[in-house]
């Protein structure tokens, strides 16, 4: 892969993930945390904006890996003929399958955006919105170098992917949909249950991504001086400053939430959090455009 080429479908997966964590874990949230967040114009605005990134870069991340695969520069990567050969092998046609569950997830933010809470606390929109999110989180796992793990592996994935998009789409929510409103009634209801499901994704999060560290790394030279491994460092290394500045934030909501008279130090601890998740999911784009350290 060319430098141009690596570099493009490095910003295309970052988009793919970004759209990916806000979409999931957006209508997760709204599903099981905030229904009645489904009727504020912000939690939608919110969750189509993750569809769009996730569909945008699905249908780049798709088209850069034609080129690539075609030995052919960037700017063919919309040729009609380099996209038509791509579909011939296996992987191609994960990422088109991929493409069609977007399509999906379209009839599931409409529904949401037309019924609001009504659809949010229906069954079969969660059904239906569950099925669409586990697809498109399955062939993000099909669509790296994870592929080659074997099954139990791939199980990991999917449990790791699931757990990043409620913790990081669910704390998305919380900043950019929840806080603004200032409505300390939905802030006593939806915090402590955000809490406590972030409380659960990370020690999921943790386990898996252990499991994974160990299988796709291998050694402890690997880790420490391959750029795979380089990289990788660089993310635990986020993740712990996420897990204290997450550790604030429930320190704050456990003692502080039915006393203090603003929410602004809350505000700054998820702001932080926020931003240091977004890097995370940039590197972990780079991760997946990085041979394994193995």
């Amino acid at each position: 892969m060319t430098e141009a080429a690596k570099s493009w479908l490095l910003f295309a997966r970052s988009f793919d993930y970004l759209g990916t964590t806000l979409f999931i874990g957006g209508t997760a949230f709204i599903a099981f945390l905030w229904p009645d967040g489904a009727d504020t114009a912000r939690a939608r605005r919110l969750i189509a904006f993750g569809w769009l990134c996730g569909f945008a870069g699905t249908i780049t991340s798709l088209a850069l890996d034609a080129a690539w695969v075609a030995g052919r520069p960037p700017s063919a990567a919309f040729d009609w003929s380099v996209l038509t050969a791509l579909f011939d092998a296996p992987f191609g046609r994960v990422w088109f399958a991929r493409t069609l569950l977007w399509l999906l997830a379209l009839v599931v933010l409409a529904d949401l955006i037309r019924r609001g809470a009504r659809a949010a606390k229906s069954m079969a929109w969660r059904v239906g919105a569950g099925a669409v999110a586990l697809g498109v989180l399955r062939t993000n796992g099909m669509t790296g170098h994870v592929l080659d793990l074997p099954g139990w592996g791939q199980a990991v994935v999917l449990v790791h992917l699931l757990v990043v998009c409620l913790w990081v789409g669910g704390l998305m929510m919380l900043l950019l949909a929840v806080l603004p409103a200032r409505d300390r009634d939905v802030l006593a209801a939806v915090l402590p249950r955000y809490s406590r499901l972030a409380m659960v994704s990370v020690a999921v999060l943790t386990a898996a991504g252990a499991v994974l560290a160990w299988r796709l790394v291998g050694s402890l030279n690997a880790l420490l001086h391959t750029g795979y491994g380089q990289l990788l460092l660089t993310k635990l290394a986020l993740f712990a400053a996420l897990l204290v500045l997450g550790f604030a934030s429930k320190t704050w909501v456990d003692r502080r939430l039915h006393v203090a008279a603003t929410t602004r130090g809350l505000a700054l601890s998820v702001t932080a959090e926020a931003v240091l998740a977004v890097v995370v999911l940039g590197v972990a784009a780079f991760l997946v455009t990085t041979g394994p350290g193995r």
